[in-house]
């Protein structure tokens, strides 16, 4: 960056006299330079061309470590992960961990660290979670859990949860209300909802997958692509279905063959 400064400082000197006016505009136009290289400088090497918002705080939320944003740097991440045609949002009906994975770790490019919000049910107590079919008016959408990340928005002096979720949300939204949203049919449903880590991937927290590791997200990126293929089919959402239950089947047959 010194050497920048010099060679600019050096080329207006070389330049002859110049009038206040110019002076100023060169002094603008330093200031605006600086200010870019530094920012530049500061970017976690693992970042991608968008530079990180100028609100990003790193603070713990229940001994975790989470981004806060202000609400506007918050709701420009909402769109441009919702403009990545790769994860197939309007596949609603599966698939949230893989979404919630990749948006995870493209936060993470960013030098935002998210957190995860896992919502869900005990069918033997509770009916499912329950939200209106994105693209199917009069349809519906039902879920034993759902998952999406999550960031802090500095809102009036607090620092609020609020949920990333392009699949069922048109912008953020607090988690509380992210929450109300899915159980609109039963107010009384009794909801389990737990804050993790953003590498964590099922709502059992078997499996935390390291967010470097290429192998699983090569293999999370083939699934979304399935999901997308799944999502431009007419019928993709019978078909997903019927391959799950056939799936299970062949579990079950599995699991009974070992006794």
């Amino acid at each position: 960056m010194r050497k920048i400064f010099f060679c600019l400082v050096l080329c207006y000197s070389c330049s002859g006299s110049a009038n206040e006016d110019s002076l100023n505009s060169f002094s603008k136009a330093l200031d605006k330079t600086l200010r870019h290289l530094n920012r530049s400088e500061s970017r976690p090497c693992n970042s991608d061309n968008s530079l990180t918002p100028s609100s990003a705080d790193l603070v713990l939320f229940e001994k975790k470590a989470v981004t806060a944003l202000s609400k506007k740097d918050a709701q420009n991440l909402f769109y441009d992960l919702k403009n990545k045609s790769d994860i197939p949002f309007e596949f609603s009906l599966a698939g949230c961990e893989q979404r919630a994975h990749e948006m995870s770790r493209l936060l993470l490019l960013k030098g935002i660290t998210p957190l995860k919000a896992f919502v869900s049910v005990d069918e033997d107590e509770s009916p499912r979670l329950q939200v209106p079919h994105p693209q199917k008016k009069g349809h519906i959408i039902r879920w034993k859990y759902h998952v999406a990340p999550v960031v802090l928005v500095k809102e009036n002096g607090q620092l609020v949860p609020y949920v990333i979720d392009p699949s069922i949300e048109n912008k953020i939204v607090p988690l509380s209300e992210w929450r109300s949203h899915m159980t609109r049919h039963d107010p009384k449903i009794k909801v389990r909802t737990e804050i993790t880590t953003a590498n964590q991937f099922d709502v059992d927290g078997r499996l935390k997958p390291d967010f470097k590791d290429q192998d699983f997200n090569r293999s999370n990126q083939e699934s979304l692509r399935e999901f997308k293929k799944y999502s431009q089919d007419p019928d993709g959402e019978e078909n997903y279905l019927f391959q799950l239950q056939r799936n299970e089947e062949r579990m079950m047959m599995i699991d009974s063959s070992e006794y």
